[in-house]
């Protein structure tokens, strides 16, 4: 018996709206047009814009339903692959067709019937799943393939556009340079994130939802991608891109500490308004410092500082208090001992500059002399591929003399890529960058201690330095690699009067560069 109702099956692979967009009513448009021509009566009509690679599609589910109450007994769509790409789909679709509640499922090609072999169908919908498959695997490796080239395959971060036709990215012309200016302005390490923010509304650097200025936590993970200085993560492996970069590798990392230093602390409930509770042990039974707050007759708010004498085991000699302004002294005259003063921080990049001129030309004459080795390679692999090619030599020794040949080049080529990387300003840090580093950082203390910047200073303490011990009124602290060496250097230079003695000192302690 021929069906006399038919369902009107459509489905399209994604949700997007702007991807596939006509596929729906091409799709109607052609079934329709086959059902005036055949005469056949279309009861619904169902539409779905969802993959059929895995099952749950609640549109193909509920006409299954209705198929099964009897409201149609036929299906007309334009391929098989529309109504399943999968076997538990597949497996309803061919059940119902089997047990005739299905009499007819009909395509713009051909027709199936109950009475059709169902291994034909089955196959049929065999290859529609493992076609989707096989597309999965084959983007993926479109992807892996395009990461290793350096193109970034998604959408594109603020500041930057999807060119749909050259599948790359490129600049925003009208928020790239604004967005430039924001980075460069909170590198200084002069503005907060608040002003950022206020200096992005102005410019015209909105949310996307409404009008309203970008949140701060937008703002620090625009910081925090390093997408803008020509890199980007997949999969937590960083790759270098070919898009035009905002912002240099250098600016980047001032951004990342001006996100430290600038970046408004949150204050600890627990602190109670002490500013060094938790930050020291006692000297004398190592349990923790604890503070108090007296207020006098005349209404004056004093802190103190003293130990818990909670160790049971041990007793605790230090029964002395010390105030506030005392400790914030002794943290002060702490961190004094791992600065480098500014006349030192010149002389010392100074240095450093004829350390990297030498290294530079090392590095070229190392470059150009396996250079000179490539070429000869290459002159030689050139000469075995002319004899194979006039039949010279047999294909075995071609492939003897040629291999070794490419295992040298690849080596040299590779010794070259190293020593240009480390010339430039990559992503690898040689010893004259990273001492640099450090000796603007101990150079930047000498700041905090002047505007008594405690947060910092304590932040510091914590990070460089071990065991902050309390004892007698006096902070001790045990500081770590290479910043030990510093601290000596300054004690010792602190006890020298002649210039020329403290010049002595600073330049002999070579240990400081040895393990920065």
């Amino acid at each position: 018996m021929n069906p006399s109702k038919f369902f009107i099956y459509c489905r399209k692979s994604t949700e997007s709206e702007d991807r596939q967009i006509l596929s729906l009513d091409a799709q109607l448009s052609e079934l329709n047009a086959i059902a005036r021509k055949n005469g056949i009566s279309i009861v619904g009509t169902f539409t779905e814009s969802k993959s059929a690679k895995e099952p749950g599609r609640e549109i193909f589910n509920a006409m299954l339903r209705r198929i099964e109450k009897g409201e149609a007994n036929g299906i007309l769509t334009w391929k098989l692959d529309r109504l399943a790409r999968n076997f538990d789909d597949g497996g309803k679709v061919i059940g119902l067709l089997q047990r005739g509640i299905i009499q007819e499922i009909r395509t713009f090609e051909k027709s199936y019937l109950p009475s059709d072999n169902v291994l034909l169908i089955a196959v049929e919908l065999g290859m529609a799943n493992q076609y989707v498959r096989d597309l999965s695997v084959n983007i993926r490796r479109g992807i892996r393939e395009k990461v290793r080239r350096g193109i970034y395959c998604w959408y594109a971060p603020t500041g930057y556009l999807n060119d749909p036709k050259l599948r790359t990215i490129e600049p925003d012309p009208e928020s790239f340079y604004k967005l430039k200016s924001l980075f460069e302005k909170f590198a200084t390490g002069r503005y907060t994130l608040a002003a950022i923010q206020r200096e992005s509304f102005a410019m015209g650097l909105i949310g996307k939802y409404g009008k309203k200025p970008l949140r701060i936590n937008s703002i620090t993970h625009l910081f925090r991608n390093p997408f803008y200085y020509g890199v980007f993560l997949c999969k937590g492996e960083m790759h270098q891109g070919i898009h035009v970069p905002m912002i240099s590798k250098q600016t980047f990392d001032d951004i990342q500490k001006a996100l430290i230093l600038v970046g408004k602390p949150r204050k600890d409930k627990r602190d109670k308004g002490f500013r060094f509770l938790r930050f020291a042990t006692c000297g004398s039974c190592g349990h923790c410092i604890t503070a108090e707050r007296h207020i006098k007759p005349s209404g004056r708010c004093f802190h103190y500082y003293r130990c818990t004498h909670k160790n049971k085991k041990q007793h605790c000699e230090g029964r002395s208090y010390i105030r506030e302004e005392r400790f914030a002294v002794e943290v002060k005259r702490n961190a004094e001992l791992i600065t480098i003063p500014d006349i030192w921080k010149k002389r010392f990049l100074a240095r450093i500059a004829t350390w990297e001129t030498e290294a530079s030309e090392g590095s070229k004459k190392q470059i150009n002399s396996i250079k000179k080795d490539l070429v000869i390679i290459n002159s030689r692999i050139d000469r075995i591929n002319d004899a194979f090619t006039d039949g010279t030599i047999e294909i075995a020794e071609y492939k003897e003399l040629k291999n070794p040949l490419i295992a040298k080049k690849v080596d040299f080529e590779q010794q070259i890529r190293g020593f240009e990387a480390r010339r430039g300003d990559g992503t690898k840090l040689e010893p004259e960058k990273q001492l640099k580093t450090w000796i603007f950082e101990a150079n930047r203390i000498l700041k905090w201690v002047k505007n008594d910047d405690f947060f910092a200073l304590k932040r510091l303490l914590n990070g460089v330095g071990s065991n902050r011990l309390l004892r007698a009124q006096t902070l001790t602290v045990s500081f770590k690699k290479p910043w030990n060496y510093l601290a000596k250097t300054n004690v010792a230079v602190l006890g020298t009067e002649p210039v020329s003695a403290k010049c002595s000192m600073w330049w002999t302690h070579t240990e400081i560069h040895r393990t920065v």
